[in-house]
């Protein structure tokens, strides 16, 4: 599976950090914010449920092919406080 593709702007000063936290963690800038993204989404999605996605959202998986797990490591406490509507 070929792997999406997101350009980010970020502030100098965040990049330099992330930097500094990725080298501690043993991991590229890239897979560090990877990461964090999936601890967003794992505590959102324990919050208010799963997302559901439709086959053509998950290119590559098929249902019996691959079994999507939570992240097994501890989800950093929330950066910001999700509204429900």
């Amino acid at each position: 599976m070929e792997e999406a593709r997101f350009t980010l702007r970020i502030h100098p000063i965040l990049m330099n950090k992330m930097k500094h936290i990725a080298k501690n963690n043993g991991r590229s800038v890239n897979k560090e914010i990877e990461q964090i993204i999936k601890w967003v989404i794992d505590d959102y999605e324990r919050q208010y449920g799963r997302i559901p996605l439709t086959k053509e959202e998950m290119p590559g998986f098929s249902s019996a092919e691959h079994k999507l797990e939570p992240v097994k490591e501890q989800p950093m406490p929330m950066l910001f406080k999700v509204d429900k509507k």
